[in-house]
């Protein structure tokens, strides 16, 4: 419901200086009114909204959690919230932001957006990470390591270019190392190593 009179007086001439582009008039005006009444969660959005405009993004933090706190079903607050952490590079922050914003309304299209394309990027920058590592463990001589980080990698992106160029590079190598240390096995080592592989596979009965 809308504040008192005065409040919503406030919240217009605000939304005034935002259409001017004065935003920093504007959000004198929205702070004015959550002093009036701090239950409207317009007042804290429309702050939020401006505090974005001049990339303040973590005093638009502080306005969308106000917003969410005035009314925790108002759904453009964990946007707002959201939008905040993503350009504060708190990518986890943004995805609980948007997943609590999908509980209150699963079906809306902004989050349901941000949330994907957040996904992918924070499942580009794991993939990375993970190609920075192999690349550290082959520089040290642990291709068997090295070959577990691809691994893992293509967990997180099958077909990625980037993993299969690294894999074309360690995976001969891996597989030269594990021939020359199974060649090593005694009989009685290569038939536990056999058994234990067709327990992994579940070729067992």
């Amino acid at each position: 419901m809308p504040g008192n009179s005065r409040a919503e007086a406030l919240k217009a001439e605000g939304n005034k200086f935002f259409k001017s582009g004065d935003y920093n008039s504007a959000i004198q005006k929205y702070i004015a009114a959550t002093e009036i009444d701090a239950n409207v969660p317009a007042y804290w959005s429309n702050m939020a909204a401006c505090y974005e405009k001049i990339s303040k993004f973590d005093k638009m933090e502080e306005a969308s959690r106000g917003c969410i706190k005035a009314d925790k079903n108002f759904v453009k607050g964990y946007f707002r919230l959201a939008t905040a952490l993503k350009n504060m590079n708190d990518l986890e922050g943004c995805i609980k932001a948007l997943e609590s914003g999908l509980a209150v309304d699963s079906a809306n299209p902004d989050l349901k957006r941000m949330k994907k394309e957040l996904t992918e990027l924070q499942r580009g920058e794991n993939v990375a990470a993970y190609l920075r590592k192999c690349d550290e463990q082959a520089s040290n001589g642990d291709i068997a390591g090295a070959y577990k980080t691809l691994e893992l990698a293509s967990r997180l992106d099958a077909g990625n270019p980037d993993i299969e160029r690294m894999m074309s590079k360690i995976k001969p190598k891996f597989d030269r190392m594990e021939a020359q240390r199974r060649a090593a096995l005694s009989p009685d080592e290569v038939h536990k190593e056999r058994g234990d592989d067709a327990y992994k596979n579940a070729q067992f009965e």
